[in-house]
């Protein structure tokens, strides 16, 4: 059996898992809020002065997808747009209290993930931590040219 017919169905069981995971740990008024949606409000959390061309930058997505996830998350009143005085063209995003709350749950969520998976992590050595490190970053990179080439096609 080759490796990536192996493989492949322990990153899908890995994923699913992980999936359970969040679902089981996070709060209930998470669930109404897609992925998308969720890590679109922790950037405009965390950016100055967040737009969709920064958001669609940072979350390697399109424009328009950005979009259709803004005009989501306005109807939910999770964020707020406005304009600066010196640029009355562009438009800008900030979180509503409601959003300061998804943002700071999600927060919660990732550091009690990373603290979770931080445990079985300590129990390897240090060989097989370097293996992991060195696939991982492999395997990061040839993600994310896969996303720039999506990317390009659109």
């Amino acid at each position: 059996m080759s490796y990536s017919k192996l493989l492949i169905p322990k990153f899908k069981e890995l994923y699913e898992k992980q999936d359970i995971l969040t679902k089981l740990t996070s709060k209930e008024f998470l669930h109404g809020y897609g992925y998308s949606e969720i890590h679109c409000i922790n950037l405009i959390g965390k950016l100055d002065n967040p737009n969709v061309t920064k958001l669609s930058s940072k979350l390697s997505m399109t424009r328009s997808a950005i979009s259709k996830i803004i005009k989501k998350l306005l109807t939910k009143k999770a964020i707020t747009s406005y304009k600066k005085k010196n640029n009355k063209k562009e438009i800008y995003y900030k979180l509503t209290e409601k959003g300061k709350v998804l943002f700071d749950e999600h927060l919660k969520r990732h550091s009690a993930w990373e603290e979770r998976d931080r445990k079985f992590f300590q129990q390897l050595n240090n060989k097989d931590l370097e293996t992991i490190n060195n696939f991982l970053n492999e395997f990061n990179k040839y993600l994310e040219k896969q996303i720039i080439e999506l990317n390009h096609k659109e």
